[in-house]
């Protein structure tokens, strides 16, 4: 890891994003070495956000947590260094990309959306929101490499990533009484969700959302991306190696781990980098 990584993001949770978040921990690998310690600060507010829900017994705490983060942000933007170790990062990658404040509102009512029970009415619905939260988050990073027009031609990637990784996160969802699955294709069958047991149902909503994530990503990956915008949204292009894993027979949501072995997915981005497409 370069001086440059560790003045602004501490080494532990670098190291705690390469475990956590590693899809986009090894795009931004492919930044300018002066920028990914921005790139890293984004994504690790993400995990951070994401954590919520699995730390907290009900959801009134994830409430405060989330708008203890809200206060904090809106702290930075003040000029004001509220005692976190991720705010100094934060703060330069505001900085860095002229990242407006409503960006972040929009991110974390989407991730603290996530907290309800059935977060999502329909496919539609869970679509928009990965638009919101894995967007904001892809859009962000796209304005630290580049500039906010050529940053808005991610959204499409962002959508089809951002529900794959709702997929991967669905068993400890469902462990914290969240669906991340389509309200209306499970209906019926939200106990057996929540109480962790497979259904033909569960299954096939399953495949639907892992189906229409890779025709999501089908549609945008012929338009061309920017060569600076590339380590923004270039994990989006596992989305195919995850949908042929996620629509497997013998796959458990549950049980099995959603992962791509590490060289595979390190070969893939590699190859996309060196074509210049996702």
């Amino acid at each position: 890891m370069s001086d440059a990584e560790t003045t602004l993001l501490p080494v532990d949770v670098s190291e705690q994003l390469r475990r956590t978040d590693s899809d986009r921990f090894l795009s931004a690998l492919f930044a300018p070495v002066e920028l990914r310690p921005h790139l890293f600060a984004l994504y690790a507010l993400d995990q951070e956000l994401k954590r919520i829900p699995g730390l907290v017994s009900e959801p009134m705490l994830g409430a405060i947590r989330f708008q203890w983060w809200r206060d904090t942000i809106g702290s930075i933007y003040q000029g004001e260094r509220p005692g976190h170790e991720l705010v100094p990062a934060l703060a330069a990658a505001i900085e860095a990309g002229a990242l407006p404040a409503e960006g972040f509102h929009h991110w974390l009512d989407a991730r603290e959306d996530e907290m309800n029970e059935l977060p999502f009415v329909d496919l539609a619905s869970m679509e928009s929101h990965a638009r919101r939260a894995e967007g904001t988050v892809m859009n962000m990073a796209g304005r630290i490499l580049g500039t906010a027009e050529t940053a808005e031609g991610l959204s499409g990637f962002a959508a089809a990533y951002g529900l794959v990784e709702l997929l991967k996160r669905f068993g400890a969802a469902a462990g914290n009484q969240s669906a991340f699955l389509p309200a209306d294709l499970i209906a019926g069958d939200e106990d057996a969700l929540f109480s962790g047991r497979l259904t033909p149902a569960i299954t096939a909503a399953f495949n639907d959302v892992a189906a229409h994530a890779r025709t999501l990503l089908e549609k945008v990956r012929q338009e061309p991306v920017s060569r600076d915008l590339l380590p923004a949204g270039l994990h989006a292009g596992l989305v195919p190696g995850y949908a042929r894993m996620f629509t497997r027979a013998g796959f458990d949501p549950f049980r099995s781990v959603p992962e791509i072995p590490a060289y595979r997915r390190q070969i893939s981005l590699m190859a996309r980098a060196m074509r210049g497409r996702i």
